[in-house]
C-alpha cells in the first residue's frame, strides 16, 4: 500500500482559491461515520510532520492541498454509481491488478485496488436514505508532473472523470492537464476543473513521488 506522506506547505497562506461550488451538489446528511469505510486508509489522509533536529527554529511542517482538506460528501446519482461499481471488473484490468479489496454493506461500500505498478485507486461511498454520497475517490500514481498517468490507467481517468459527470472525458482530461498550475503549495503543482458533480483535482508532489486525481465537494467541512 503506497503511504501519502503530505509533509511541506505553508497553511498559513493567505492566498486562497476562487470555487465555484454552485456546481457541485452539498450533501446536508448526517453520515453513519461507525459503518465508514474511511479507516482503511485514514494513515493517507492524515497530514504528517518533519523534523530537523539541526534546524535551531524548528516547526513542523504541513502540506494541505485541496484535496487533502477535510470535505463534504457529494451525492452521486444511481447510474453513476453502478458504473462505479462496475468499473474496475472488466477483463482488459484483471491483468494489470495486484491486489484488490472490496466490501460493501447495507451503509456503503469502498474498493482499493493496486495495480502492479504501484498505481492505487480508492474510494469510498456512503449510502443515505438509498443515496450514495462519495467520501473518497483517488486515483494515486508515481510522480508525473508533465504527463500524469501513463497510457495503461488512460482508461481508468477517463471512467473515473465521466463517472463525475463529464460529457467528453478525453478533452476534459486534456483542459484539466493544461489548466493553470497553482504552487503555493510547496514542493507540489495543484490542478483543478469542475464537473459535474464534482470539482476534479490534479496534485503531484515530488517529496512523496506521488501524482493524484481526485474527486471532491469543493465544500469544506466546517
Amino acid at each position: 500500500m503506497i503511504t501519502a506522506l503530505l509533509t511541506a506547505c505553508d497553511a498559513t497562506s493567505s492566498d486562497s482559491l476562487t470555487l465555484d461550488s454552485g456546481k457541485a451538489l452539498k450533501s446536508t446528511v448526517q453520515l453513519d461515520e461507525k459503518n465508514s469505510a474511511e479507516s482503511v486508509s485514514s494513515s493517507d489522509m492524515e497530514p504528517q510532520t518533519q523534523e530537523d533536529f539541526n534546524t535551531k527554529d524548528w516547526a513542523p511542517l504541513i502540506t494541505i492541498t485541496p484535496a487533502k482538506q477535510a470535505r463534504e460528501p457529494f451525492f452521486l446519482p444511481d447510474e453513476n454509481v453502478k458504473e462505479t461499481k462496475n468499473l474496475f471488473h472488466k477483463d482488459w484490468n484483471l491483468n494489470q491488478i495486484n491486489s484488490k479489496q472490496f466490501n460493501e454493506t447495507a451503509y456503503g461500500f469502498f474498493v482499493v485496488i493496486q495495480y502492479d505498478d504501484g498505481t492505487i485507486l480508492d474510494y469510498s461511498l456512503d449510502k443515505v436514505n438509498n443515496e450514495y454520497f462519495v467520501k473518497r475517490f483517488t486515483l494515486a500514481g508515481k510522480y508525473q508532473p508533465h504527463e500524469p498517468f501513463n497510457n495503461i490507467h488512460k482508461d481508468v481517468v477517463y471512467k473515473i472523470l465521466e463517472i463525475s459527470g463529464a460529457d467528453d472525458p478525453e478533452l476534459f482530461f486534456q483542459e484539466l492537464i493544461s489548466s493553470p498550475k497553482i504552487t503555493k503549495y510547496k514542493g507540489c503543482i495543484v490542478q483543478q476543473k469542475q464537473s459535474k458533480y464534482a470539482m476534479v483535482d490534479l496534485t503531484s508532489c515530488e517529496f512523496d513521488n506521488r501524482t493524484d486525481l481526485s474527486l471532491y465537494n469543493p465544500e469544506s467541512k466546517p
